[in-house]
């Protein structure tokens, strides 16, 4: 009497197969997952950064944030931090200064 082959796989290797798919999804997944919120929190982190430097002005011109959007622009130009030009947001908006409000307009994501 003749042995029959057996096709398919053992248990051990099943297992094993299962394993490296499953430590193949916990790396992959989430850094798609968290992206989002690194993006969106490197905005809100932009937007205080030009706060903050719109209160420095403030506190070295008696109180006074930029008058309008030439102002800004010279805060801008003059900061060594800046470098002369505004931070970029990570989903590609532009950072808006409102001058009777005295700060940068926040955006949503």
């Amino acid at each position: 009497m003749a042995r029959g082959t057996r096709d398919g796989l053992p248990l051990a290797e099943t297992l094993f197969c299962l394993l490296i798919l499953g430590l193949v999804g916990a790396v992959a997944i989430p850094p798609m997952v968290y992206s989002r919120d690194t993006r969106a929190s490197a905005c809100r982190a932009n937007v205080k950064l030009l706060n903050c430097k719109i209160e420095q002005w403030a506190a070295h011109h008696n109180g006074w944030a930029p008058a309008d959007q030439a102002a800004f622009q010279r805060l801008v130009a003059d900061d060594p931090d800046l470098r002369g030009h505004l931070p970029a947001c990570p989903y590609g908006e532009t950072y808006v200064y409102d001058p009777a409000a005295g700060h940068i307009v926040p955006h949503r994501h």
